[in-house]
């Protein structure tokens, strides 16, 4: 298992700033964000090619490209696909074979037919496409999104799971949703294909508080112990959203990697 930083992580910088700033604080691998203020787009469009020279002149690879997308509704499908498959060209001259997707909204609980069918017709596009480029579309264990909770994220694995198309597996999402992370690691070894490694609390009736890597409702030294045992061999990206990270970004990225990198040493 290698570490890499979410860059959603360092939205308070543009993207040269947090390629820079990731380096410089010991990461080898970022997950890019594929949205304004680093890799939406339109910045593609004007220079990939530089962005990609910029990524390795210092020294970072680049784990997944992470898209943040709408599969779930008819009005919006055609537009989706059509931008991520100008990213699974990306993909190719950024050097990485993961691209993080999310299904969409509503929550499982509101998940129709129609949202299924929906994302389906995507999927049936998408899958060939990746294929082709030898790249895995790794769909994220979301809040708030059709693959919220274990129950919801296996009923995905039923419909669409191939050796393009599975997960990005957000152990913080699933503990808060109330899954078991021991039956969570079990149940979707197969098809996990990158993760997301936050923590948190939670309060009743409210929305998650962020926090510190090493305080919260997810064991990491245990999750990674659990990794270990399914032979996992992706990336642990990291990924900073409470208010420490808006307020010094740079400062919690590093304190959450070194908690990591210590995690992931004592399981040696």
């Amino acid at each position: 298992m290698e570490i890499s930083l979410f860059t959603q992580s360092l939205f308070p910088l543009n993207l040269e700033e947090a390629i820079i700033g990731a380096s410089s604080i010991g990461y080898s691998a970022i997950e890019l964000a594929c949205a304004k203020p680093h890799l939406d787009n339109d910045a593609a469009v004007r220079d990939i090619d530089g962005i990609a020279e910029l990524i390795r002149g210092f020294g970072l690879e680049v784990a997944a490209l992470s898209m943040f997308n709408e599969f779930t509704s008819s009005d919006t499908l055609e537009v989706e696909i059509g931008i991520v498959d100008s990213f699974i060209e990306y993909a190719k001259v950024l050097g990485t074979d993961v691209i993080k997707l999310t299904p969409g909204k509503p929550a499982s609980a509101s998940t129709t037919e129609e949202n299924w069918r929906c994302l389906g017709r995507a999927i049936d596009h998408l899958e060939p496409a990746a294929r082709r480029a030898g790249i895995k579309l790794a769909f994220e264990t979301h809040m708030g999104q059709t693959t919220d909770t274990l129950h919801s994220t296996e009923q995905f694995l039923e419909k669409f799971a191939s050796p393009e198309v599975g997960l990005t597996l957000d152990f913080y999402n699933l503990a808060f949703s109330g899954g078991d992370l021991v039956e969570v690691v079990e149940s979707l070894a197969e098809y996990t294909y990158h993760t997301h490694v936050k923590n948190g609390s939670v309060v009743a009736g409210s929305n998650p508080i962020f926090g510190r890597l090493d305080v919260g409702i997810v064991d990491y030294p245990k999750v990674i112990e659990m990794l270990d045992d399914i032979e996992y061999g992706g990336y642990l990206s990291i990924e900073c959203l409470g208010p420490d990270a808006r307020a010094a970004p740079l400062d919690t990225a590093k304190r959450d990697l070194e908690v990591l990198e210590g995690y992931l040493e004592m399981g040696k």
